[in-house]
């Protein structure tokens, strides 16, 4: 398997090594991962209804049978539930080896890259059975870069081209919101606007009108983590993105509001499993990775 978390209880960066991952889970959860991202898209084909999912700045109900489409460096959390099992198959593909695969072609998979608009698919019967015997056949590969390996998963990467094409990708079915996740979509749109502003709980519940202690209970009832700790995720995460588009270490630290270089420091480290400067080298192609 090449999936592995750099910091198991913390993290929110987990690597995926080129060319493509396949895990298939039914069973319950016993520690449930918190906000993440991976530097690889997510195709997450699930056969269990989720009722809290996490997309970017978005929670939202999703149904048994949904596939999915998580671009690289999307932010999502996808199941909450010690306990609970969940039924699904996950591919991971590093966008990377399929744009050195494709080439001039790659922009067919654009839906795919970083920035890019997560896609959810509702397979039809035959689809999903084909989809199904595709993800099972490519799981009895001992090796992910075999020919036969190869030939398996272009072959699953052409049905669900096609099943994008057919449905359109800015014309996905709307997912149902309940009237709490409404309120804490509000929220999290918010603070992705005020993150440098270091918004307290109180500063928030003012602005919504909202009484605190209620606006702290209805977040963690669909997040699944205390507004402090998402507060401190997002952060990381804008942070990463920021990194990757070049800008020096002291900027994003400036920009976000941490008090310190040290404190930014450690909780990116803590967070993503590598200091900012490393980081920064990794994912940002043609800098030298200086800190200033």
């Amino acid at each position: 398997m090449s999936r592995k978390a750099n910091i198991a209880a913390d993290g929110i960066m987990y690597p995926v090594a080129p060319p493509f991952d396949i895990l298939y889970r039914n069973e319950a959860v016993a520690y449930p991962v918190g906000p993440h991202s991976h530097n690889a898209a997510e195709l997450y084909y699930t056969l269990t209804d989720l009722p809290d999912v996490l997309i970017n700045d978005q929670v939202s109900a999703v149904s048994a049978g949904t596939l999915l489409i998580l671009p690289a460096f999307c932010v999502h959390q996808l199941y909450h539930e010690t306990g609970v099992v969940y039924e699904r198959y996950i591919l991971s593909i590093h966008t990377g080896w399929l744009q050195s695969v494709f080439c001039e072609n790659a922009s067919a998979f654009r839906y795919l890259e970083e920035s890019s608009i997560p896609v959810f698919l509702f397979p039809e019967a035959q689809q999903k059975n084909e989809l199904l015997g595709l993800l099972d056949e490519l799981l009895s590969f001992p090796d992910r870069d075999t020919p036969e390996s190869m030939i398996c998963f272009f072959q699953g990467l052409g049905l669900i081209q096609q099943m994008v094409k057919r449905s359109g990708i800015r014309q996905q079915r709307s997912l149902p919101v309940s009237p709490g996740q409404k309120k804490v979509n509000e929220v999290i749109s918010y603070l992705s606007e005020h993150l440098s502003e270091n918004p307290r709980i109180t500063d928030l519940a003012s602005h919504f009108f909202l009484n605190p202690d209620y606006l702290g209970r209805i977040f963690k009832s669909h997040m699944h983590v205390s507004l402090g700790r998402y507060i401190l995720l997002q952060k990381i995460s804008t942070a990463q993105l920021m990194l990757r588009k070049g800008q020096s270490v002291s900027q994003v630290q400036e920009t976000l509001g941490f008090s310190s270089y040290a404190y930014f420091f450690r909780t990116f480290q803590k967070f993503t499993g590598m200091s900012p400067s490393r980081y920064r080298r990794q994912y940002c192609p043609g800098i030298n990775g200086s800190v200033g």
